[in-house]
């Protein structure tokens, strides 16, 4: 499984944490700049395998 360093930005709504997994794109949706910041940390450990949904 490949992984590469995840991003956040920030937009109108809060933050977006990016990271790509296994040759997809995964997203989480933040409310503050310290939680982004956990996530991306958390993520680039040990990334979740992608979600079969569709939203």
């Amino acid at each position: 499984m490949t992984t590469e360093t995840p991003a956040w930005t920030r937009d109108n709504d809060g933050w977006l944490v990016r990271v790509k997994v296994a040759g997809r794109i995964q997203e989480v949706r933040c409310t503050t700049e310290g939680q982004a910041r956990y996530m991306a940390g958390v993520l680039a450990l040990n990334p979740p395998p992608p979600s079969k949904l569709r939203h």
